[in-house]
């Protein structure tokens, strides 16, 4: 565990290094195009008022109420399904890296949580256009907003210290996770409201999505989210820090040979 622990804080130490690195991952994707890694914004922007325009016509509901909900869902969802998609991909991605390099694995995990992050805020913008264009004003319950973010990013980061040795072991695991989150999307309120479960409330309740997408979404449209909302968030990620730590503790020797 002091070995994890030590590994977990050196990383941290050379952030200079990781914040570099996944700033790198995020340009690489969209070297020599015009719009650079803004073209995460363009292609999150369409998709947003494409089903926008659509749903809001087949659920019959108002598309200045629809869209803003519907964008902030999208773009949370982005944040939420990259990092648990992404992070069984870690330690097989940087195998080569971790065969020829000596540096605490945690950086890593680091690296591409903040490649995550970045990516988060080019889509972000489509929120400023879409509050601006529809006139919306949050207040300041738009704070809120604030840690919840830090909320989902230390989630992430707990998350792939599991999902990066786990599925470097395990190589069908990716694909699994990647069938369960396409299923999941469906089953949490994006796409759909959450009204519609009206007196279905545990089935809410029980979807961990949910409340993180709650927790954002609903400052940033001058809400607050439940008690309920944050008390999960805050519950799971109590949870997901305890069980990632002694994971990455009982397996971080392994993981070279797995990668």
């Amino acid at each position: 565990m002091k070995l994890a622990l030590a590994d977990l804080c050196q990383g941290m130490r050379r952030r200079e290094l990781w914040i570099y690195l996944g700033w790198r991952d995020v340009k690489r994707l969209y070297n020599r195009s015009v719009l650079g890694p803004f073209w995460l914004t363009l292609s999150m922007g369409v998709m947003v008022v494409g089903l926008g325009l659509l749903y809001s016509q087949i659920m019959k509901v108002d598309v200045a109420h629809y869209l803003p909900n519907l964008a902030i869902g999208l773009i949370a969802w982005g944040l939420i399904s990259g990092i648990i998609i992404g992070g069984c991909n870690i330690f097989i991605a940087a195998g080569g890296s971790l065969r020829q390099i000596r540096m605490p694995l945690s950086i890593h995990v680091y690296q591409f949580v903040w490649s995550q992050v970045l990516t988060f805020a080019h889509n972000f913008i489509i929120y400023f256009l879409i509050i601006a264009f529809f006139g919306i004003n949050p207040g300041w319950s738009s704070l809120l907003f604030i840690p919840a973010l830090i909320l989902i990013i230390i989630n992430g980061f707990f998350i792939s210290l599991i999902l990066g040795p786990l599925c470097a072991r395990f190589r069908d695991i990716p694909m699994i996770i990647g069938s369960v989150m396409q299923l999941a999307f469906f089953l949490t309120p994006i796409i759909w409201s959450a009204q519609a479960l009206e007196g279905r409330g545990l089935v809410l309740a029980a979807n961990p999505f949910y409340h993180f997408i709650e927790i954002v979404r609903d400052p940033l449209l001058g809400g607050t989210a439940t008690f309920t909302n944050w008390a999960a968030c805050v519950a799971m990620t109590t949870a997901l820090g305890i069980v990632g730590t002694i994971f990455f503790a009982r397996y971080r020797a392994r993981v070279v040979y797995w990668s």
